[in-house]
């Protein structure tokens, strides 16, 4: 790394909360299609005419907007991602990006004197709400490449995914698998419902809500799914998590796990190494685990014949079959 790349990385903070801020305010959304003026969005968004125009030519700066004639105009980048008008707009997944802000500044603290757990905010209908929208507008790009890498066991019809959130990746199985029907279980289930029904999957797919540790589970399924669940917790609650999975699979059934998978060491892919750190301050246990790591879990829990599959350079799927 170079002295330029080194203040790059302890800089690039700033630029981060450019975005967030924007996206905070509604910014890229007041835009729309059209241009506006400084004093337009000012009063739009609820802010001061000189706040306003210095963050929009910070945007424009970072190749966010463009600014021509007095006017900013959003990038078909930013139509296409940061409109919360687009059909595949991230802001609910940016708004949770800007709520870990706090978790990172009080990193320090946490490291110091442990884990603060979870933040009472994380709790409440609405926090689990828009989190549920977060994990969906990230499917967008994710679900279609993961679910293309599942193998899935020959006939397969019933499929469990635990901890499924807004059901994205049940949906894309569905879409891609005609003959599937599937049960989506998480505690907070209002946006997985009204997906699954615009969706028109109401007759293959069902939701019921549950703790992930206690709500009853029904046998015999031929596939389960958990993905993003495991860095929620620690070795033993996952090795309890898994074993409920194999007790709801029949013999020969399939289990596929979606990741954060970290080298032996625990370094490397750096993203999910910061993304561990990450669950160090928001979780109260959980953090990111090396593919080893899971593979002996799932040994433990009555699986075997693991698979790996790197989806992208840091997320992984695991497979694995009921023995």
């Amino acid at each position: 790394m170079t002295y330029l790349q080194l203040m790059g990385l302890a800089n690039g903070y700033a630029d981060s909360k450019v975005l967030l801020v924007a996206n905070e305010l509604g910014v890229f959304t007041a835009i729309g299609t059209g241009g506006h003026r400084v004093e337009t969005l000012a009063t739009s968004c609820g802010t001061t005419h000189e706040g306003m125009r210095l963050l929009l030519h910070a945007l424009a700066g970072l190749g966010l907007l463009r600014l021509k004639t007095g006017r900013y105009w959003n990038t078909p980048l930013s139509l296409r991602f940061l409109d919360g008008h687009s059909p595949q707009a991230i802001t609910n997944l940016l708004w949770l990006l800007n709520h870990h802000w706090s978790d990172w500044t009080s990193m320090t603290r946490a490291i110091r004197r442990g884990r603060p757990g979870w933040a009472q905010a994380t709790k409440t209908a609405e926090f689990r709400r828009r989190f549920a929208l977060a994990m969906q507008e990230r499917s967008h790009v994710l679900a279609p490449p993961t679910i293309a890498s599942f193998r899935l066991p020959r006939q397969a019809v019933r499929v469990l995914d635990l901890g499924g959130g807004a059901g994205s990746y049940s949906i894309a199985l569905a879409r891609r698998h005609p003959r599937l029907q599937g049960l989506v279980v998480d505690q907070s289930v209002a946006v997985a419902r009204r997906l699954i029904r615009q969706q028109g999957l109401t007759d293959r797919l069902c939701v019921e809500q549950g703790d992930l540790f206690t709500h009853p589970l029904p046998t015999g399924f031929d596939v389960a799914l958990l993905a993003n669940v495991l860095h929620d917790f620690h070795e033993k609650e996952n090795i309890r998590l898994l074993r409920r999975v194999q007790k709801a699979l029949r013999p020969g059934g399939k289990i596929f796990i979606v990741e954060y998978f970290l080298n032996p060491a625990g370094t490397r892919p750096a993203e999910a190494a910061i993304f561990s750190l990450l669950m160090y301050a928001f979780t109260d246990t959980g953090r990111c685990y090396a593919w080893k790591d899971v593979e002996g879990w799932l040994e433990t829990a009555g699986f075997s014949r693991c698979r790996r599959h790197r989806v992208t350079g840091s997320i992984g799927t695991l497979e694995a079959v009921n023995r």
